[in-house]
């Protein structure tokens, strides 16, 4: 190949990236990134109660601009490789150690995120201007990052099953992909040796799409939802604490985030990214940006971000503010800068300790909002078919804990209240609903099943917190209850209608769909695709409850109660 030219006409006529085109001009095979182990510090964890390592906060900030704001700010420890090290010495697993961010939804909790995660030093490819993180997603996470922040460039180039059809982007792309680093990065922070991370809790925000056609969204979802399976968080949980996600069915611990309209109805929206709008702004502009933000009042379920970054001239690259920003997101106690916000994204996210005074303030945050620690409890303990009350409650049955039937507790006042129910019984149970908003006086609980209810309202009856479909989403093919889900609601409406409607081919024993109409014609339901005779029809202001009997394969319409409502 003549020229840098040469090959960079090629590859865009390829549709690959010119990086992997070889001075032949053919394309280079892939290598597949090597995540090595990583280890963190036990000897303090071993002698000392983690969380007592927590109470006092991070170091003085008194040394902030001593210490030097242009070469990182680690007060108390070292700064090696792009990392400082942690004040507690522990970061793998941080969520599951410490108090505080455990009781708290993930939209409310404060979480570390680094903005353009896949731009980092440590890439085979790195444009100085663009570089504005020191290590790879992978160190990332093992050190405390849990808000991954992406741009996907798609290059239809690569065979298929390349992982570098999808690879990160800024303007340019940099050689890290979203199968190689940030799928298998993540699958390998997880699994990897040392401290069990399965609980952690990973946000993966994919925010901008370059390239991208309704196929190449297909194509992503797809890779995503395989790579993930069943640890993908459904947003029918956002409003469930961390600690009640962690008593769900497996190991659910990614929320893939996705800013598109192709979205999977198992992915979460967009990450609401706050930036300023400029990236050439002054520290006082940026620090007077982060302050009006931060007097902002994000609404329920909502993942937000304040992005806390800028680049300077003359070189136009990526500013190192670590002084700054331990100044704007200062810890200590309810009343501290940093309370105001959520996830908090940054350049050179670990030349700090941000990291640890989010790992320190969720505890403040859990405390403002009242949120105490999760209440473990189980028929035996109950003893009686009523549950006890709690705010904050995961109840459990088992064959060691079991009783034929049980029913919700009562709300007892006007505070938020969250309950995840729980079946792990090789004998069916019965839950009694009728403190609820679901049409149905009770449902059956079989192995494996979860049923999430809360009360954030003050009216005292508890929501089912249940998937939403509607013919927008799937057609006239009612969707499953899925990956441990117990029901599926599924609504006509006026601008989202269809005259026919088929229920689940196949669901899990005691599946439950529930049929609500808002529209003003009938819809008819059939039992199977294909079968000529109609089922049922539902009118307006109708709601029709079905179950799946697993040994008889089909489904069966329940007694619905009239005086019941859905939201």
């Amino acid at each position: 190949m003549n020229s840098l030219l040469d090959k960079v006409a090629l590859a865009s006529s390829l549709d690959v990236s010119a990086d992997d085109l070889d001075a032949l001009g053919h394309i280079k095979e892939y290598r597949s990134p090597v995540f090595g182990p990583y280890f963190e510090s036990a000897a303090v964890i071993q002698s000392v109660d983690p969380q007592s390592l927590l109470n006092h906060g991070p170091a003085s900030t008194s040394d902030e601009f001593e210490i030097g704001i242009m070469g990182g700010w680690c007060p108390g420890g070292s700064w090696s490789d792009g990392v400082c090290k942690p004040f507690s010495n522990n970061r793998t697993h941080w969520m599951s150690t410490y108090t505080g961010v455990r009781n708290l939804p993930i939209d409310l909790a404060i979480l570390p995120g680094t903005h353009n995660s896949g731009f980092d030093e440590k890439a085979q490819f790195a444009p100085t201007s663009e570089v504005c993180q020191d290590v790879s997603p992978h160190e990332q996470l093992n050190a405390g990052i849990r808000v991954l922040d992406i741009r996907v460039h798609h290059y239809a180039g690569y065979l298929s099953g390349d992982p570098r059809r999808f690879m990160i982007y800024h303007s340019t792309t940099n050689g890290r992909t979203i199968q190689g680093d940030i799928i298998n990065g993540i699958k390998s922070f997880h699994f990897g040796s040392g401290w069990d991370r399965r609980r952690e809790i990973v946000i993966v925000n994919f925010h901008q799409f370059r390239k991208f056609t309704q196929a190449a969204h297909a194509e992503l979802i797809g890779i995503l939802k395989s790579a993930f399976g069943e640890s993908i968080i459904s947003p029918t949980y956002k409003n469930l604490s961390v600690s009640q996600i962690w008593g769900l069915p497996g190991f659910k611990n990614v929320v893939v985030s996705y800013n598109a309209g192709e979205r999977d109805p198992s992915f979460w929206p967009g990450v609401n990214q706050c930036w300023i709008g400029s990236n050439t702004p002054s520290d006082s502009a940026l620090k007077e940006f982060i302050d009006k933000v931060g007097k902002e009042v994000k609404p329920a379920g909502e993942l937000r971000s304040i992005q806390a970054a800028r680049m300077v001239f003359p070189f136009f690259v990526p500013k190192d503010i670590s002084g700054s920003l331990m100044s704007w997101f200062a810890a200590g106690n309810a009343h501290s800068p940093i309370m105001k916000y959520y996830i908090i994204n940054t350049d050179w996210s670990l030349r700090h300790r941000l990291v640890d005074n989010i790992i320190y303030s969720n505890q403040f945050r859990a405390r403002t909002l009242g949120l105490q620690d999760v209440e473990q409890a189980h028929p035996t303990v109950a003893r009686a078919k009523s549950l006890p009350s709690a705010r904050h409650m995961l109840f459990r049955i088992s064959d060691e804990h079991w009783s034929p039937t049980v029913s919700l507790p009562p709300i007892l006042s006007e505070e938020s209240h969250r309950l995840l129910v729980r079946s792990d019984a090789s004998a069916e149970c019965v839950l009694d609903m009728r403190n609820s908003d679901v049409p149905m006086a009770r449902v059956t609980l079989s192995a494996g099943d979860a049923v999430a209810f809360v009360c954030l309202d003050g009216s005292e009856q508890w929501k089912l917190q249940v998937r939403d479909c509607s013919p927008d989403d799937h057609s006239y093919s009612i969707p499953a209850p899925c990956d441990g889900e117990k029901f599926v609601r599924y609504t006509v409406s006026y601008g989202n209608y269809l005259p026919l409607v088929y229920l689940p081919a196949v669901a899990a024993a005691n599946g439950v769909v529930l049929v609500v109409s808002e529209a003003p014609y009938e819809t008819r339901i059939c039992h199977a695709r294909g079968a000529d005779e109609i089922e049922h029809v539902i009118s307006a202001g109708q709601t029709l409850a079905f179950t799946y009997d697993e040994h008889a394969g089909g489904w069966s319409m329940e007694p619905v109660l009239t005086n019941a409502t859905s939201d």
